[in-house]
């Protein structure tokens, strides 16, 4: 995260502090490949960025400078963690700051972070605290079948102070980074998700492409990658996986030419984009199942790539960002109704 070489950490990080702020698609990409990778670390490296970025955006001077200070090793920004769900309760201290209790879970990359931001109620609204690591209990809570590699733990709190330089909501224009920053949170995180599931995804159709040559299947007298089937099934996957991300690519872009263009992200485009994170998702699911199907026994082993791809693409379908919901509202919007 060095900022004369910023490192994929980096990509949502406002330009001021030595991050690239990258348009959507280019974080897609980003994301994509490194999910390619490995899925888990595609999804870390994301929502790392994310989660950072967001504070870093937002931050008051004051706590920004805190907060940069804790960076090691010429990082331009330090590590984060944590969710925007509003799982604890913040209580106003006397001095504009906040006493905070609460426990949240799937903290992606926790094990790693230096901060976690932390969602929370007051009697007033809603707030985000941004909190050391060190004053955070974090819970081996993390015994998943997939995506395992993420440590996303559960962390709590127990009434710890959080002064107001280290609070921030997210109503209104934040007072750094661009366009990137004055998009709707939604469709700020639509890459991730979209990345990482079509990542995972095109793994396993080159893990089963790579399988099939020479891989003869018990009583078969031809290789798999000779039989007619395999190769029908192969390729109507990947034509699948190639529309889903097209039109992932497609919706990006939208959003993004409507933030050069400084014109709002209408709600409906950002229905729109998630549910083409819920398809890319869903399309993961199925790509990722025919190529474990076709790999044959060895693929029961957990530490074989396509026992991998297969349950990370399932565990991706579980984040709540991507939902059968959005297809209703899409649908809605259709039919020229107003959806709730």
């Amino acid at each position: 995260m060095n900022g004369d070489n910023p490192s994929l950490l980096t990509l949502k990080l406002p330009k001021e502090l030595g991050g690239l702020e990258a348009d959507l698609r280019t974080q897609f990409l980003a994301t994509e490949a490194a999910s390619r990778k490995d899925g888990s670390a595609g999804w870390n490296e994301t929502f790392t960025s994310t989660s950072g970025a967001i504070a870093a955006a937002r931050l008051s001077e004051e706590g920004l400078a805190e907060v940069a200070a804790s960076a090691t090793g010429g990082a331009a920004w330090p590590p984060f963690a944590g969710t925007f769900v509003m799982s604890g309760h913040a209580v106003p201290a006397s001095d504009g700051g906040a006493v905070v209790t609460g426990r949240w879970g799937f903290a992606s990359g926790i094990v790693d972070a230096s901060w976690v931001v932390a969602g929370c109620t007051t009697e007033s609204g809603l707030v985000w605290s941004v909190i050391p690591v060190e004053q955070v209990t974090v819970h081996d809570t993390w015994q998943v079948s997939g995506l395992e590699e993420t440590q996303s733990h559960d962390y709590s709190v127990d009434e710890v102070f959080v002064p107001p330089s280290r609070l921030f909501g997210l109503a209104g224009a934040p007072p750094r980074g661009g366009i990137l920053h004055r998009l709707p949170m939604y469709a700020l995180i639509t890459p991730d998700h979209c990345g990482v599931s079509l990542g995972i995804a095109r793994r396993a159709l080159d893990e089963i492409a790579v399988a099939a040559k020479g891989k003869n299947r018990l009583y078969s007298p031809i290789t798999l990658d000779e039989r007619p089937a395999f190769q029908r099934d192969l390729g109507q996957a990947d034509t699948k996986l190639r529309a889903a991300r097209a039109l992932v690519l497609e919706v990006l872009d939208e959003i993004w030419e409507a933030g050069v263009a400084g014109e709002p992200v209408e709600d409906e485009v950002v229905q729109r984009a998630r549910a083409a994170a819920t398809h890319a998702a869903d399309t993961a699911v199925e790509v990722a199942s025919i190529a474990y199907r076709r790999g044959g026994g060895s693929v029961l082993y957990s530490d074989h790539p396509l026992n991998q791809c297969f349950r990370d693409a399932h565990a991706a379908t579980q984040h709540v960002h991507v939902t059968d919901e959005m297809y209703e509202l899409v649908g809605a919007n259709l039919l020229g109704k107003d959806p709730d």
